[in-house]
């Protein structure tokens, strides 16, 4: 952990108190301090510090104003309140302006370094999810569309179903991600009729598949083991991201709905103690279980 803080409190005796916690502790650099609410807006705003403790009661404007003001200009800025007051209404204005969690006054060690580490592994989660919805804005990459116009949809809906849920993966920039949407768009075009045999194609027919229509359309070559190492890449890449979504957020539904179905669940643990670094063994992929997993969701 290696954040930069900012200190906001009146009390000069509480701001060398929280210095030496988080420097003596390794968790960042304080870059800044100040004993009024006026004056640490505009230096929150100028400094763009990871994360503010902030004090509640402060001269001129108070910690909740502190807090309101700069979330108006900086939306995903992380807030710790430091408090010794104790009313329910209090509280609940605080976290309705945007703070993440309470440090209660007297100051305590444990209780300081304990709610930064919460904070870390929300400010963690947090970019692990935004990476899936931002996953979403790399179409353009996907489809080699330097223009940024949406990509055509699919003539099968299944194809555009499974395309949302390998964005909701983290992966629909991924090169093998195109690959493998031409995999189901054959599986499905095969057996669209009779609704059988969906599960009853070879994966080596799937990558020959491939490996023509590339041909014909653009009269690019690519043989049927690169298309197979682009996919377990990107497979890969998906089991990394579920895992580093567990580790974070066990009960979120992405990771409730797709960890089983696409993955084998002891190996989404094994790459979970990869990610703790527990372990130096990461997770394996079986792609077989990954397509069909993808086909049994979307069909």
């Amino acid at each position: 952990m290696n954040y930069n803080f900012y200190l906001v409190d009146d009390d000069v005796s509480v701001l060398s108190i929280l210095t030496k916690i988080i420097v003596n502790n390794n968790l960042g650099d304080v870059i800044g301090k100040s004993t009024d609410g006026e004056d640490a807006i505009e230096a929150i705003k100028r400094m763009r510090p990871d994360i503010v403790l902030v004090d509640l009661l402060l001269p001129k404007k108070d910690g909740i104003t502190v807090v309101s003001e700069v979330k108006r200009h900086l939306p995903d800025m992380p807030f710790i309140m430091i408090s010794e007051v104790y009313a329910k209404e209090m509280v609940s204005k605080a976290y309705n302006s945007g703070i993440e969690l309470f440090i209660n006054k007297p100051i305590n060690v444990i209780e300081v370094i304990n709610v930064i580490k919460r904070v870390d592994e929300k400010m963690k989660m947090k970019k692990v999810i935004d990476s899936f919805q931002t996953a979403f804005q790399n179409i353009r990459t996907l489809n080699g569309d330097d223009q940024g116009h949406e990509p055509e949809p699919y003539k099968n809906p299944r194809i555009e179903n499974a395309r949302t849920l390998l964005g909701q993966l983290g992966i629909l920039s991924e090169a093998g991600t195109k690959d493998i949407l031409n995999m189901l768009e054959f599986v499905f075009e095969q057996n669209d009729l009779s609704k059988r045999g969906l599960f009853d194609h070879k994966l080596s027919d799937l990558y020959d598949y491939v490996s023509r229509k590339y041909e014909k359309e653009r009269g690019e070559q690519v043989n049927d083991k690169a298309i197979e190492q682009r996919i377990r890449r990107t497979i890969g890449q998906a089991l990394s991201n579920i895992a580093e979504l567990g580790l974070h957020d066990y009960e979120h539904h992405v990771f409730e709905q797709y960890a089983a179905l696409l993955f084998d669940l002891r190996e989404v643990r094994k790459e979970m103690d990869y990610i703790k670094k527990s372990s130096r063994n990461r997770g394996k992929i079986s792609i077989k279980k990954f397509i069909f997993g993808l086909i049994e969701e979307v069909n």
